[in-house]
Formats: C-alpha cells, structure tokens, sequence
C-alpha cells in the first residue's frame, strides 16, 4: 500500500472518530468530559482516613510546581472528583487542586465504627482538608479556593459559612444549596418520606410505572420524569441518594450566613440558562440577603449551557465571565 494511500486511510479514520466523538458528546453529554482525562490529566487518585471518615479525591499539582493556591473542588450528585480537573482553565499556573468525592461517591464513605446514615460535621470536613492540603502540598499554601459543582456548591457554601477567613474566592457551578426542593425536604426531614423512599427501593418496577404514568397523563414534564427515573435506575444509586442525603444534610447553609460569607470574598455564581435542574430563579432568596447588606461585590454569571458544564466550549465561556 503507498504512502498516499496510507494517509488517505489515516485521515478518514481520524474524521469518523470525530465525528463519532462529537455524536457521543450529543446523545450522552452526561457520561463524558472536555476532553478525555486519560490522555490529559495531571492528577492522582488518592484515598485516605481521617476522623472516622473515609476519602477519596484527586490531586492535581500546580504547572509551576510552587502550590502556593489550592483550589478545593467537589463534584455533583453522581459524578467523580477527577473531572473537576476540566476546571482548571479557571486557574493560574501557581495553583493545585484538591478535589474530593462526595460521600459514598468511590470510596468517600462513613468507616465502620459510624452508622451508614452518619451525618459529616463541616467543621470536622475542613480540618480534614487543611490536614491533607499540608500533607500534599506543605507549607507553602498561601491561599484556599473553593470550587464547586451542583451538589458539590453546597458543600463549598457551608464551607465558606464555617470560616470565610480562610478562603479568598469561590467558583460555583449550576449551584445546589440556595433552595429545598419539596422532594427533598420530604425524603431527609420527614420519617414518612424516608419510608417512601425505602419502599422505592423495595419496588423499583411499581415505582417506574408510577413515574411513567404520572408522565403520560400529563402531570409531570418530560425533563422531570427523566429525572425521576435516572435517580431511582438502581440499587446503587437509589441507596446514594438515601446514604449521600443523610450524610450532607449539615452542608445546608443559611442564606443570610452565606450572603455574609460571600461579601468577604470574590464569589462567582454561574448559572446555564438552559438548566432546568438549578435554574437562576433559585439565587432570588441570597440576592435579597445580598441586597440587604448593600453588597455588590458577589457576581452572578448566566452562561449559553444546560446543566452539564464540563465541556471545552462551556469552560471558555465561564473563565470570560469571571474575567470580565
């Protein structure tokens, strides 16, 4: 075979794999990130126990290699703590992460002396970080970041709240924290909805015929019942919901602690404005809380996206709007 040949050959290989790639990207947005973090990242998976807790995270050292910022991520429901390194465009060159999974995310769990339903102390979660952050990066920290993504902005906000001296700025993404669902409320705080909840996992078939039904006739939205559905799919995953619920309940802030927090630091909210999962209309209650300080200074940043912000082109748009 010739070298023209081969070439030829090599080139319309190259452009099926990206147009299958950009087809993937279409159908399953949900499964991949910017870029495929085998061949780009940095990181390394570390696990470690502390406080009779259990955690899991990546560790990404800075390009310069003098860590002198370490930005703190975490995830979304679901999701892994290593495609928090899609984020690091928001970063400059003297920055580490430390991303940690979420609880009973791989191997972020309660150990074995603790209750599975055994609730995370913010103030013990921080002193854990401050631990590892030395451990990892010794003593030339000068400053923490946080970062956080969907659920993930929850635990960031409570962070913050717990000691806003310590930080100086957060990132949030499609932030979870600002507003209870009604679900949610019903299925942590309630003993009935804890046992509904368990008897979704007893049934899963009733439940998906439940859910199908109410969808059919017209009473929830297509978006709603594709939720509906992806959380209850499996054992798995129904049992993070109960076990990853219960374990961050504490991780809720109050609005007018997170409004003063926020007013101490450089705080970016991001929102998409094709999300349906956290619409903006769910930052309304910290605005006002804002607005009754006199604080301008918290910056909100609605982007072209969905839920899912992971992706190349969506990183771009959030480091012009924190920029700008």
């Amino acid at each position: 075979m010739s070298p023209a040949t081969n070439a030829i050959n090599l080139l319309k290989v190259s452009t099926s794999f990206r147009l299958l790639t950009q087809l993937s990207y279409s159908l399953f947005p949900h499964f991949f990130t910017i870029n495929d973090l085998s061949n780009m990242s940095r990181g390394t998976k570390v696990v470690w126990d502390d406080s009779g807790w259990r955690f899991e995270g990546w560790v990404v050292s800075a390009k310069s290699g003098k860590n002198s910022k370490v930005a703190i991520s975490f995830h979304g429901f679901d999701r892994s703590a290593s495609e928090m390194e899609n984020f690091m465009p928001f970063y400059c060159d003297d920055t580490a992460l430390l991303s940690v999974n979420l609880l009973h995310h791989g191997e972020s769990k309660p150990l074995d002396d603790l209750n599975i339903y055994s609730m995370l102390e913010p103030s013990i979660l921080l002193e854990v970080l401050k631990r590892k952050i030395h451990e990892e990066f010794g003593d030339g920290v000068e400053k923490l970041e946080l970062l956080g993504y969907s659920m993930g902005s929850r635990v960031c906000f409570r962070l913050l709240t717990e000691r806003p001296t310590d930080f100086s700025r957060i990132i949030v993404l499609a932030p979870d924290g600002l507003c209870k669902s009604i679900i949610y409320k019903f299925v942590v705080n309630t003993w009935i909805g804890r046992f509904c909840w368990s008897l979704v996992d007893r049934y899963p078939k009733t439940n998906k015929r439940i859910i199908d039904s109410l969808y059919k006739v017209g009473l929830i939205s297509e978006h709603k019942h594709h939720f509906g559905r992806y959380h209850t799919d499996n054992s798995e995953i129904r049992r993070r919901v109960a076990y990853g619920w219960a374990a961050h309940k504490k991780f809720w802030p109050e609005l007018g602690d997170l409004a003063s927090a926020m007013s101490k630091v450089e705080a970016h909210l991001v929102f998409g404005n094709r999300d349906k999962i956290i619409p903006e209309k769910w930052s309304r209650g910290l605005k006002d809380e804002l607005s009754k300080m006199g604080c301008d200074s918290v910056k909100f940043h609605k982007i072209e996206s969905g839920h899912v912000m992971r992706h190349a082109s969506t990183v771009e748009q959030i480091v012009s709007a924190i920029k700008s």
